[in-house]
């Protein structure tokens, strides 16, 4: 298979389909056996992502790194073909800024928050997932032949609250209304679940759309 055919409109929403199945399965998987440095179970509302890649802490880090690295890798392709089946100049920056947020992501996953670089890689997947969101949002309202629902929008928008919250929400005026629930590590999680929804749901349109297409030919 030539390189150009794994970014077409045929292949690359499967790369984006199981980039996200992959994210979901490696990812939320080490949760289970997870047992903190105080005994305590793993929670969305408490520990933030990286912990379950924390060596020596999270029986399952090895998954969660190796998630991270695969995951990283995987959406390269759906994002270079993503920003090429729109076709426009925004949708082209929204692909390369999406390819540096792929990579970043594989950064994460090479170095665990074990390291002093996990702090820039994870940092790098935040601040470029946030303009990577900002721009397929408009890329997608900017459409001038749809081919993506401008609806669809709506989950960039999602991904923008919570990048934004996540980097620059006055935390120390928050007030803590219950123990259990911390604001950052819980927005973080938002993030995670947002961006995987969004980049999943993406996919399975333009490849559920590409079939229709094919079918009626």
């Amino acid at each position: 298979m030539e390189i150009r055919a794994l970014i077409d409109e045929k292949h690359f929403p499967l790369w984006g389909i199981l980039g996200s199945i992959t994210g979901i399965v490696m990812i939320l998987t080490p949760m289970i056996p997870y047992v903190g440095t105080e005994g305590e179970s793993f929670s969305i509302f408490r520990h933030y992502v990286s912990y379950l890649g924390h060596i020596g802490v999270s029986e399952f880090a090895w998954m969660f790194n190796i998630g991270m690295m695969v995951t990283g890798l995987i959406f390269v392709p759906f994002m270079i073909g993503l920003g090429m089946y729109l076709d426009n100049v925004i949708s082209k920056i929204a692909g390369l800024v999406g390819v540096y947020t792929s990579v970043s992501i594989f950064f994460v996953g090479v170095f665990p928050m074990n390291y002093p670089e996990h702090g820039p890689a994870a940092m790098s997947f935040f601040l470029s997932g946030l303009v990577m969101s900002v721009l397929w949002t408009l890329t997608i309202l900017a459409q001038k032949e749809v081919r993506v629902p401008k609806i669809l929008s709506l989950g960039g928008i999602i991904n923008i609250f919570f990048f934004a919250a996540f980097l620059y929400w006055p935390y120390e005026q928050v007030p803590v209304l219950s123990p259990p629930l911390s604001l950052v590590p819980t927005l973080e999680w938002g993030i995670y679940f947002a961006i995987v929804g969004y980049l999943l749901i993406l996919a399975l349109y333009v490849w559920k759309n590409h079939q229709s297409t094919m079918e009626k030919e």
